[in-house]
């Protein structure tokens, strides 16, 4: 089975320029847990992941010891400041259990499928799940 055969497509995805909490009303309202990250001209230039949001959000008690205030982001801060890049991707023809592979042993969710330097899918845990279960 191939990467073509399992992907999510079309993919949802944000500009550099999309601003933290945009990401994460996206990620959240779609029960996402990453988002592709493109240019102005569509090229994939990373991934923004929920833990790349929650990274440094949530604050610590202040009453732990050796605590050290962290600077959080500001509400403009964008997707570009803090998302993972490169990225690893395969090609629709890749083969669909060396995907599974891949985000198993480096312990990530989805890839990109990527046509050159464009985007055209998005595998996922749960798409790997749905075909080898047939659900």
């Amino acid at each position: 089975m191939k990467a073509r055969d399992v992907m999510t497509h079309p993919v949802v995805t944000v500009l550099t320029s999309t601003t933290l909490a945009e990401a994460a009303q996206i990620l959240s309202s779609n029960g996402f847990t990453a988002l592709p990250v493109v240019d102005d001209d569509g090229r994939m230039v990373g991934i923004v992941t929920e833990a790349d949001l929650i990274n440094e959000r949530i604050a610590p008690d202040p009453g732990r010891q050796y605590w050290r205030p962290r600077r959080s982001p500001s509400g403009s801060a964008t997707v570009e400041r803090v998302m993972t890049s490169p990225v690893e991707s395969l090609t629709p023809g890749a083969d669909a259990a060396d995907a599974a592979r891949i985000m198993l042993r480096q312990h990530i969710r989805c890839l990109p499928i990527v046509d050159g330097q464009h985007l055209v899918g998005i595998v996922t845990r749960r798409d790997l799940m749905r075909s080898a279960f047939a659900l």
